[in-house]
């Protein structure tokens, strides 16, 4: 049983959210768990629902839980927020040396936090004024930017087909502080924008968990409609499932009209598609169906690497 500790003066949804994490760090909730309802759980801490919702978004914005529209909020892969604490475990001692050099060094508790806060700044100012080209190669991957790079990054998606194509292109990007791509295209960016002398950067793209997770728990029996703009977007998104342990049967529509859509997706019992055409699949949608957009982000690996080498760049230009 939950409780809330109601002098404490800690908003009761960060309570809220660090007792579900210490259940599920503790195994009391698996992966898989599905978890009371807003309703219920509002009900019996004597709470706001909106309390608990906030708490639910947030740990479901770090990958910790899975909402499905229809059957509820459910724990994520644990291993996620497992790797999450050691990561937090891990700076902590980091901060706890070097607190400790300082105070060694003659500096108070005070001093330190004061240095720090100034340095985490002064950082947070460097990748502030970032300019980042994402070349991608299938136009509905220029939806899929929505990645934690630091306040005020941005990030620009490109097709590189518009690129290969026209050299006034090419020269836009003179102005970019960094070009990034996927790995599988990066010695072919490397040549093209030779001339350009920006650092380019490979990474490696994964589907996001909370889409692989509400695939995985997709009712078996019925064809699964798939929408995409281009043939290799969709297949794309094949290979990922295979990879992933996942084989649904699809129909496969790619730049579908009003009509197609009508006619196809009664047959099937869910609807994955590229976040680009929701807006025109959800217009015909079949009452209850549910709709999937899929998404691709980089790897944790990727991510660390992109993140330190705007860092690093941003400090060899200031």
């Amino acid at each position: 049983m939950m409780e809330l500790d109601r002098k404490s003066g800690v908003p009761y949804y960060i309570q809220l959210k660090e007792q579900i994490r210490r259940r599920i760090t503790q195994g009391i909730w698996p992966a898989g768990t599905k978890l009371p309802t807003e309703r219920e759980l509002a009900k019996s801490l004597a709470v706001s629902r909106n309390t608990v919702s906030q708490a639910y978004k947030e740990l479901e914005s770090e990958g910790i839980l899975c909402s499905v529209r229809g059957k509820g909020t459910f724990v994520e892969d644990t291993s996620l927020i497992m790797q999450q604490e050691s990561r937090k475990e891990k700076v902590l001692r980091i901060v706890d040396l070097a607190m400790e050099e300082a105070v060694g060094l003659g500096f108070s508790i005070d001093d330190f936090v004061s240095f720090v806060h100034v340095r985490g700044m002064e950082k947070k100012d460097l990748l502030s004024r970032m300019k980042v080209a994402f070349l991608v190669t299938n136009p509905e991957q220029l939806a899929d930017v929505n990645w934690n790079l630091g306040p005020g990054v941005s990030l620009l998606p490109l097709l590189l087909s518009e690129l290969q194509e026209s050299p006034r292109a090419q020269e836009g990007l003179a102005g970019m502080d960094m070009a990034i791509t996927g790995m599988a295209h990066l010695p072919e960016v490397k040549i093209l924008l030779g001339k350009l002398h920006i650092p380019i950067l490979g990474i490696s793209l994964q589907p996001k968990l909370d889409t692989l997770v509400r695939i995985a728990k997709l009712t078996v029996g019925r064809d699964l409609a798939l929408v995409c703009e281009s043939s290799q977007y969709a297949e794309k998104i094949k290979l990922a499932l295979r990879q992933a342990g996942l084989y649904p049967s699809f129909k496969t529509l790619i730049q579908p009209n009003e009509a197609s859509l009508r006619e196809v997706l009664p047959e099937c019992g869910a609807v994955i598609l590229a976040s680009r055409l929701r807006f025109g699949v959800e217009k015909v949608l079949p009452e209850n169906m549910e709709c999937i957009e899929f998404r691709f982000e980089p790897d944790a690996g990727s991510l660390n690497l992109l993140r330190g080498a705007l860092l690093e760049l941003k400090g060899e230009k200031s």
